[in-house]
């Protein structure tokens, strides 16, 4: 019986010892999380909008889109390219769209993130939701790196794809 034990005890260690070995050895990839999100406005968010210079605005009218992208990777060989979403659809649509728009990016070398916010508040009268997201089809996010065994990858989203929308009513 104590033989036994020991036999499992070294199969054991072996075990736990091999784990972190193979697992170092596998190429990962980057993780990532993008969410890209057109909701219509609360109560609250469009008494904070300026409706000055629309004819009797209501709140049905208004959308606001919500971007937001996370990567996490060590490697200071990412490069990120995301186009300007208000510019999107200022030149898709028409240039009186876009009402207020705020971004935040942080991609600093060195750093094993990367983190990039938008949203921006859009007049929607006449458009459906496949218009909005055509508007944003012909655009892509790229992200690339160099994966640990040298090789450069590149993946693409477009970002029609991605749209989600939500109704807050």
């Amino acid at each position: 019986m104590r033989k036994y034990l020991q036999i499992c005890i070294f199969f054991l260690f072996l075990v736990l010892i091999l784990i972190p070995v193979v697992a170092c050895g596998k190429i990962q990839e980057p993780k990532l999380t993008i969410k890209a999100q057109i909701s219509t406005l609360s109560k609250n968010e469009f008494n904070y909008i300026d409706t000055k210079g629309f004819d009797n605005p209501i709140r049905g009218e208004f959308r606001k889109f919500t971007f937001d992208f996370d990567m996490e990777h060590s490697d200071d060989s990412r490069k990120i390219d995301i186009p300007s979403f208000s510019d999107l659809v200022n030149k898709r649509i028409d240039n009186a769209r876009v009402l207020h728009a705020t971004g935040v990016e942080q991609d600093n070398k060195g750093e094993n993130f990367a983190k990039y916010t938008t949203e921006f508040v859009f007049y929607s009268k006449g458009l459906s939701e496949d218009e909005i997201r055509e508007a944003f089809s012909s655009d892509v996010i790229t992200v690339s790196w160099i994966a640990k065994n040298g090789k450069h990858i590149t993946k693409r989203f477009i970002i029609g794809d991605l749209i989600k929308f939500i109704n807050k009513d």
